[in-house]
């Protein structure tokens, strides 16, 4: 995923990624058990990521530095800041600490104690003249351990740790620029996920000019193949500085842009619509089932019908009196509870209907809710009418009975079964809002439907082989610019 540098209000996107985090949220809690236990738990660790990362503020920008050893990741880390504070050389294949640079006039102890940063590796703007960028104001930038270090606990802070970021950098350098252990363990990775990337090429004074772009272009095939097509090559030399301000113009638009934050935030919540895709029925639209056919139901079992028409039969002369209201069936309640799960569970993964028919009360249970309501109700009283309006009020009170009785097998039922089917729905509708979000995220896939037509082979021009810039650093420079007009 390229960094997209669009001006966004932070108050505003905070408060629509929070609102997306908290439904995720409240939607695994309802519908947890419908969800298999591994997914559960990827789907626990975005929200818990996003969460603390919104509640930390996203007017902070973290963007880390990552690669492998040798590739000068620290060497570039001191001079983007200008500050020789990174432990470069041998000995940083050997140390697990996190180096961290702030830009900006307040502190950020919240968020980089959330992201393992120790305060004795941590660069102040009162230690060194970072005030002297306002542009990268609101910057953290992270010198991460060797990925492909030796000590597998520097690999594991290394993975601890990309999640959490705002925007990767990553280091490589001309001889494992093509390493699979990068490609294969992070780069298609982060391509998978979204999360917003930067490449560098690091070192490119140590080749011919020729030589450089041929492995700046190659690299760049590498990660088109990795997914990142969009993601830029940057050649540098930290050692000389050549590059660099190219780098550090991006870093700027980034943080000035205040949005990659966000980005980062919903890509997290863009890969949690990806696992949920494993958990859930594709254009799935569960819907709530007829509940009046269902109270209609229940209230005829129970007696109302009966009993309404027998009230309206006294008051026509043609019954002495009302019957007593019926106990509810048990098997009555039971049946039509388990019509209303598989109504209700249609077209879903057979475990929501599971989970909806545990939400809901058991029969035994709803069988003495229906009975307590329709026992409280007050029934109107049914005696003879005069002969000219029997009619007019034998049709009355068997009305008022059929509405009273259908009154109270609602009030039984809405919070033990309708409301908590509805509940569970809405859970799904909007676990599914992140699978249909993530599928609009995907890339686009070439179509294949027709082979394409090829002319004649002695009409086929021969393909130029594109010229090599006398300078490196032109096509970036050149990509810079143009992206800066637009």
């Amino acid at each position: 995923m390229s960094v997209s540098f669009e001006e966004v209000s932070p108050k505003d996107e905070t408060a629509v990624l929070h609102e997306r985090v908290e439904r995720l949220r409240s939607s695994l809690e309802w519908a947890s058990e419908a969800i298999p236990a591994p997914i559960r738990t990827e789907l626990h660790a975005a929200v818990d990521r996003c969460d603390e990362r919104l509640e930390l503020g996203i007017d902070w920008t973290v963007v880390a530095l990552a690669g492998g050893t040798g590739s000068g990741k620290s060497t570039l880390f001191n001079a983007l800041t200008g500050v020789e504070f990174a432990i470069s050389g041998v000995a940083r294949p050997t140390t697990s600490h996190v180096s961290a640079a702030v830009w900006g006039h307040e502190r950020a102890d919240a968020l980089l104690d959330w992201l393992g940063v120790e305060p004795g590796s941590r660069l102040r703007r009162d230690d060194a003249p970072l005030s002297e960028d306002p542009e990268l104001t609101g910057l953290i930038l992270l010198d991460l351990p060797d990925h492909d270090s030796v000590n597998a606990h520097n690999r594991e802070v290394v993975d601890r740790i990309l999640p959490r970021v705002d925007l990767l950098l990553w280091v490589v350098d001309p001889q494992k620029y093509a390493d699979n252990a990068i490609h294969e363990g992070y780069l298609r990775e982060a391509s998978a996920t979204g999360q917003p990337s930067l490449v560098a090429l690091n070192h490119v004074d140590r080749l011919s000019t020729q030589d450089a772009w041929e492995v700046a272009r190659d690299l760049q095939r590498l990660l088109a193949e990795d997914g990142m097509l969009s993601v830029p090559v940057m050649p540098v030399s930290a050692r000389t500085g050549q590059g660099v301000d190219v780098l550090r113009a991006e870093i700027e638009g980034a943080v000035q842009a205040r949005s990659v934050a966000a980005d980062a935030v919903a890509a997290d919540l863009v890969d949690a619509g990806r696992t949920l895709e494993r958990a859930l029925a594709r254009d799935a639209d569960p819907e709530l089932p007829d509940v009046a056919e269902l109270v209609a139901s229940l209230a005829k079992a129970a007696g109302v019908d009966a009993r309404a028409e027998a009230a309206a039969a006294v008051v026509a002369g043609k019954a002495s009196s009302v019957p007593v209201q019926e106990r509810m069936r048990l098997e009555v309640v039971d049946r039509e509870r388990l019509d209303w799960v598989d109504a209700a569970s249609e077209g879903l993964p057979v475990q929501w209907r599971v989970v909806i028919d545990e939400a809901i009360d058991p029969a035994d249970a709803l069988t003495r809710e229906i009975d307590i309501a329709l026992a409280a109700v007050e029934w109107p009283v049914a005696d003879h009418a005069p002969l000219f309006r029997r009619r007019a009020r034998g049709s009355v009170i068997r009305k008022e009975m059929l509405r009273l009785g259908r009154e109270a097998v609602l009030s039984a039922i809405e919070p033990h079964v309708v409301q908590p089917t509805d509940a569970i729905h809405q859970a799904y509708r909007n676990l599914d809002e992140l699978t249909v979000i993530a599928r609009a995220s995907a890339p686009e896939q070439p179509a294949h439907d027709e082979e394409p037509v090829q002319a004649p082979a002695e009409a086929v021009a021969p393909v130029e082989e594109e010229p090599l810039p006398a300078d490196i650093w032109a096509p970036v420079m050149r990509d810079r610019d143009e992206h800066h007009r637009d």
